[in-house]
């Protein structure tokens, strides 16, 4: 077997199809039928079954994804390695959810910048999660354990939270914000209930700039990063209390990047970076 022979079970296990596997490769529908029948027949092992229109992958497909998903990386980074117009220069790509891109990344860059100067970043600040097995991004970092994937999972640090609520102001007259229904049972949104029971969400959003924007307002209620509450404990308007939940952060990263030595060096950044913001925002609420 070849790589070409590799690259087809690739696309027929995430397509689940012949017909969107030969879109995806632009080649012929029967060609990707032909050449997977002539690689079942060379390894005398069935690697997909017919069902409910559908192509599923059998055990023994399903036990040579890993595997299958570093060696179609491995030839991802080559391609793209290859089409750079300087090769000592190396891109990474990042993904995170945008607080912890403005809040805890962008103002640490510059330094990170002068330190490797051979490193250049693509960061993903959207709200949908990339898909890791597909090469969509060489480092993600989450608040979560995925349950499952073929790349390098590192815990780095904690994120803390805090209440924020309006000085001298009645319950009923502050405006609540609280994240979409999908998102209630994360452990920042089930304090914020627990804390404030009974309250009419006034504001619903994701956005965690749009809830500190709002709660520097002095006249919302809501919980925040404890990095994205170091300003507001100065102001008088607000009332800022450390909250008893924490969710950890984990550093994904492609298996292929993990003997790569600037990989390397920008894995030990982030871990060093979350592990120093972690020490220093207990002192900075109050109450």
């Amino acid at each position: 077997m070849n790589w070409d022979d590799f690259r087809i079970i690739s696309a027929v296990y995430r397509t689940g199809s012949f017909v969107r596997a030969a879109r995806a490769l632009h080649i012929d529908e029967t060609t990707v039928g032909r050449r997977v029948a002539r690689i079942e027949a060379g390894l005398e092992v069935p690697l997909f079954e017919p069902a409910d229109g559908m192509r599923r992958p059998t055990a023994a497909c399903l036990a040579i994804l890993r595997p299958l998903h570093e060696m179609e990386a491995a030839a991802d980074s080559i391609c793209r390695t290859l089409k750079q117009q300087d090769y000592s220069d190396r891109v990474f790509r990042i993904s995170t959810i945008a607080a912890i891109a403005e809040h805890w990344l962008a103002p640490n860059l510059p330094a990170l910048f002068d330190d490797m100067p051979e490193l250049s970043l693509s960061i993903d600040s959207s709200d949908d999660n990339v898909d890791m097995s597909r090469w969509e991004a060489d480092f993600a970092l989450r608040l979560g354990r995925p349950k499952r994937g073929a790349f390098l999972m590192r815990r780095i640090g904690k994120i803390g939270f805090s209440l924020v609520r309006p000085s001298g102001m009645a319950p009923e007259a502050e405006i609540f914000a609280a994240y979409p229904q999908e998102l209630a049972n994360t452990p920042e949104m089930l304090g914020l209930f627990s804390t404030c029971p009974g309250r009419t969400i006034r504001l619903e959003t994701s956005n965690l700039s749009v809830i500190r924007t709002m709660l520097a307002s002095g006249q919302g209620t809501g919980v925040l990063p404890d990095l994205m509450v170091q300003d507001l404990v100065r102001l008088d308007s607000v009332h800022v209390t450390p909250l008893p939940i924490s969710r950890d952060i984990w550093l994904l990263s492609q298996p292929h990047l993990r003997n790569d030595p600037l990989a390397r060096k920008l894995s030990e950044w982030c871990a060093e970076l979350f592990s120093a913001h972690r020490e220093d925002t207990g002192s900075t609420t109050k109450e």
